[in-house]
């Protein structure tokens, strides 16, 4: 297992598994990526299902402090989320029943990610056995966007940017991510914060 999470280098995502996961629970592929860079991240192997690609589930959190349940599989280096759910009370206590269930063989992702959708991981994988994981080499999904901005405005962030020693579009990469979590923080209640 330490193999395949220290060499995923990307996500794979496709219409069929991004929209359902809306559809069903409201996760979007962003905050899907958001839980593989948070700590703690705990993953546990499927090794019933991980005979065509190694199968795991994890539990994370969000950069807003969504705690999600996922299961996913990796396939030539990159992660695909198959179903991403809210954990459930018993998987964010950790209360672990004494006897594990079995998980039932799934003939294709729409099967698994029904199941998942619907039942409560600590009765089929012993969450105390999880590793701890990091993904060292793991890269955010992104995407080009055209930004038209004033040249004045351009102009300040390039000479902050030289200050800073960093290119212009990084800076302005930081920039929107602090903002980003500022205002996410604000919307944040003060008991989970």
């Amino acid at each position: 297992m330490r193999q395949a999470i220290y060499n995923s280098q990307g996500f794979e995502w496709d219409d069929g598994n991004s929209e359902k996961n809306w559809l069903l629970h409201e996760v979007t592929d962003g905050e899907c990526e958001q839980v593989f860079f948070s700590q703690p991240l705990h993953i546990a192997a499927d090794v019933r299902h991980s005979q065509r690609a190694d199968r795991y589930l994890a539990l994370g959190r969000t950069d807003a402090n969504r705690w999600l349940t996922i299961t996913f599989i990796v396939r030539k280096n990159r992660i695909r989320v198959i179903s991403a759910r809210d954990m459930n009370q018993r998987e964010r206590a950790g209360n672990m029943p004494k006897q594990l269930k079995e998980i039932p063989r799934f003939t294709n992702e729409d099967e698994e990610r029904e199941f998942w959708a619907s039942h409560d991981s600590t009765e089929y994988v012993d969450w105390d056995k999880a590793d701890l994981a990091v993904f060292p080499q793991l890269k955010p999904t992104t995407k080009s966007i055209s930004l038209r901005l004033p040249l004045p405005m351009l102009n300040e962030i390039r000479l902050l940017a030289n200050k800073r020693d960093v290119p212009y579009q990084s800076l302005i990469k930081m920039f929107l991510h602090e903002r980003i979590d500022q205002e996410l923080r604000r919307d944040i209640p003060k008991e989970t914060a």
